[in-house]
């Protein structure tokens, strides 16, 4: 994450430099040109052993050699449990509230890149068969961020932004890595909380009602079970907001090319790709005024104040520490059940919404088919006159057609006779014709004898 920690002469990130150090420059040169007035705060802090550690603690020395910082169930180490920071619920916040955690506020992207040194050389690292620098926890460095504006009204609004900036430290196989004793328990705890961030990624891709870090009571889940699954990984109640929450988040997977590492790559693509398919529901910052804020302000001082005078009087409630800590997780129990309860609501109102809209459309397409039903049987009806009328039409023109046909044979009849009778006449012309041929020969032959008599008296 943090990659090459020097500048270039121009005050620029080093071509090495990883993601924590390039969005540190980026950072402040988008506020330096906003023009906007703005403070910056770094807090960094470590998950080592299931133990958080502030790695900005003015007390904290940096591990030197193998020695530890933390300790995991012993009692003997003093230091080790000064040490360790407590994580409490923020209810107001919705989200969790690292106790004794110090911000240290920066004013340039240099002295936010010193923090990130400072931090780094206190973070815990070993050599493994893999890697020389091997990290050997999680860390979370977060950087928040207070803007003012100048509304419309002449009025202060003050903004609030945070990003954390979150480095896992991979799985590891401890029979390759060549992990022995403390080494080994480290790659366990490490794993152990990956894993338990795994379950909760498919609780979330796959929408269980029941996610580790959420801890909400279903049956057949009881509530031994809820706080085991509770306080299983540190890890996933610092996550709980940027997956599945109210946050935009961005997930890095790094990868070896190497064909011995494939069954590592291939699991942490996995991961990736279900991490992936989470579904946050950002919500914009919301601006306050600077009296509001202040109000905000003096409300937990005058709370603060209370519960240190009845600390100090002893005239107040006291628990042992395992009922304050059962009490928390029954009140946490509460209050995710009744956001669960709150969703389930809002999402029966959306349906009910749904339901209503789709009522509302279905309404208005019977209406719809009903006009149109109206209107098909009226051009049913006019269609049926039509079809009467043209009914009543076609019996006229059968009764006509077969009229026709009957005058038509007639003619047909009365056509063959008088062509017989044509034919016989004809015949009987040509008879006279012949007959008239031969009178008229004889006639020719009387009257050339005739002539010829007359002619020989003469002589």
């Amino acid at each position: 994450m943090q990659g090459g920690l020097g500048t270039t002469p121009l005050g620029n990130p080093v071509a090495g430099a990883g993601m924590i150090p390039r969005v540190l420059f980026r950072l402040f040169n988008h506020l330096e040109e906003s023009g906007a007035d703005y403070s910056v705060k770094i807090s960094y802090i470590e998950l080592y052993n299931e133990e958080l550690r502030d790695l900005l603690a003015p007390d904290l020395p940096a591990p030197i050699g193998s020695n530890q910082p933390m300790s995991m169930g012993s009692s003997g180490s003093r230091d080790a449990v000064a040490g360790g920071l407590k994580i409490f619920d923020d209810s107001s916040k919705r989200g969790v509230l690292i106790q004794g955690l110090e911000e240290i506020s920066v004013k340039s992207a240099l002295d936010a890149l010193a923090l990130l040194v400072k931090g780094s050389d206190r973070r815990q690292i070993a050599a493994t068969k893999f890697n020389d620098h091997s990290s050997r926890s999680h860390s979370i460095f977060s950087i928040t961020v207070h803007t003012k504006e100048v509304s419309t009204m002449g009025d202060d609004l003050l903004r609030v932004g945070k990003l954390n900036l979150v480095d896992l430290a991979g799985s590891e196989n401890i029979g390759r890595s060549g992990a022995e004793n403390k080494r080994a328990r480290e790659a366990g705890m490490i794993n152990q909380s990956l894993l338990t961030l795994g379950r909760v990624i498919n609780a979330l891709v796959e929408k269980s009602p029941h996610t580790p870090y959420r801890c909400v009571l279903f049956p057949p889940f009881n509530t031994y079970e809820m706080l085991i699954s509770l306080r299983e990984s540190k890890l996933t109640r610092l996550l709980q907001d940027s997956l599945g929450g109210r946050t935009k988040t961005c997930i890095i997977a790094t990868i070896s090319p190497a064909r011995s590492n494939m069954e590592e790559t291939l699991s942490t693509l996995d991961y990736a790709i279900r991490a992936k398919s989470i579904r946050n529901r950002p919500e914009v910052n919301q601006r306050m005024t600077r009296n509001a804020l202040l109000k905000e302000y003096v409300t937990e001082i005058e709370r603060l104040k209370a519960d240190l005078l009845a600390a100090r009087e002893k005239n107040g409630i006291f628990f042992s520490e395992d009922t304050w800590n059962e009490m928390n997780v029954e009140q946490e129990l509460a209050r995710t059940t009744l956001e669960e309860t709150k969703r389930q609501v809002e999402m029966i109102a959306r349906q009910l919404k749904n339901v209503q809209e789709e009522y509302s459309e279905s309404m208005n397409l019977l209406t719809k088919r009903d006009d149109e039903l109206k209107e098909a049987k009226e051009e049913l009806s006019e269609t049926v006159r039509v079809l009467t009328t043209t009914s009543d039409e076609l019996h006229a023109t059968k009764g006509a057609l077969e009229e026709e046909v009957v005058v038509r044979e007639s003619y047909q009849t009365t056509e063959a006779t008088l062509d017989e009778i044509a034919r016989g006449l004809k015949h009987t012309a040509q008879e006279s014709l012949g007959d008239l041929s031969a009178m008229f020969a004889k006639l020719c032959t009387s009257d050339f004898m005739t002539h010829f008599t007359i002619s020989h008296d003469t002589v």
